[in-house]
């Protein structure tokens, strides 16, 4: 229950998602470069790409919302048939 209300109420602008993600590709390119191993170096090139998709999709798909968390108006809910 704690949970549930937590994840309704959890909000932050898309800028602080795109700077996390920044910081993993970041992370990420440091490992691809300091490690020899040939798997570390593709599971790093995959944190990478999906770091990058991620910052750019962020200020897609996140909405700015104003009225803060919470208070989000979703619209009307579809009837089921």
């Amino acid at each position: 229950m704690i949970i549930s209300m937590l994840r309704d109420d959890w909000w932050w602008p898309w800028w602080v998602s795109t700077l996390i993600d920044l910081a993993v590709v970041l992370l990420a390119t440091g490992v691809l470069v300091w490690t020899s191993r040939r798997w570390v170096k593709v599971v790093a090139g995959v944190f990478i790409v999906a770091g990058l998709v991620a910052a750019v999709m962020a200020p897609i798909v996140m909405t700015d919302d104003s009225k803060g968390p919470g208070m989000r108006d979703d619209g009307p809910m579809m009837e089921d048939r």
